[in-house]
């Protein structure tokens, strides 16, 4: 499985690749340590965390390959994704989303930043 980084997401990403962060494609649904409450829709809703490197992931298992390394998703939630997925910016709303050949799986991806304040 591979992600796919358009060179607008990763201008976006740049501050936190730079920092040497952790990168977490998460599906918000309300589980783990990360997420204070799931989305009650029927819609599909991630986010990018960035963490440190110290930080606790064991809740995201799997790895997936990218054009800017490692990103880390929870295991169960790679059923929602196809084998070659996208992240670009929408150019009219300037946010992130997350996209595969069947099509937009979310049309606003959030960055949340969660590392200490001194790791910043």
């Amino acid at each position: 499985m591979y992600l796919k980084i358009s060179d607008a997401a990763q201008v976006k990403l740049t501050p936190y690749i730079e920092n040497k962060s952790v990168i977490i494609l998460d599906l918000d649904d309300g589980v783990g340590k990360y997420s204070k409450m799931g989305v009650c829709s029927l819609d599909t809703s991630f986010r990018i965390l960035i963490l440190d490197q110290l930080q606790e992931k064991t809740d995201f298992g799997l790895v997936l390959d990218s054009d800017i390394g490692a990103i880390y998703i929870k295991d169960y939630s790679k059923r929602y994704l196809d084998e070659e997925m996208t992240l670009e910016v929408d150019p009219r709303l300037q946010v992130l989303k997350l996209k595969s050949p069947s099509g937009t799986l979310d049309g606003n991806v959030p960055i949340v930043d969660l590392r200490t304040k001194q790791n910043r």
